[in-house]
């Protein structure tokens, strides 16, 4: 049998469109599960890591929207309503503003 790296190789040398795919099982094989699982942290859990001074930037796939759950979050902690920016084209300049502010007041 080939072995786990050679056949990452071969299949991005024939099959390029199949790379990622390839690169996933790779990992899974060589290094576990761990690296390849999606990181499933509750809002909770990254609130407690997180600082006041230090904004929390969410990486979403398409359809996943945790807005409920900071809203649920922030109800608890007495810290309702929250801003929040959907990062899109023209955002900038808003988000800007809402992290200077979130700065300044914590």
């Amino acid at each position: 049998t080939l072995g786990h790296f050679i056949r990452l190789c071969l299949v991005r040398a024939f099959r390029e469109d199949r790379t990622q795919v390839a690169t996933g099982i790779f990992l899974n094989e060589c290094l576990g599960t761990a690296f390849t699982d999606p990181v499933t942290d509750t809002i909770e859990e990254i609130h407690q890591e997180s600082r006041a001074k230090t904004p929390v930037l969410f990486l979403l796939s398409p359809g996943a929207d945790p807005t409920l759950s900071i809203d649920e979050l922030a109800k608890k902690k007495k810290k309702f309503p929250t801003d929040k920016v959907s990062m899109g084209e023209g955002q900038e300049v808003p988000a800007r503003d809402k992290m200077k502010n979130g700065f300044v007041t914590g």
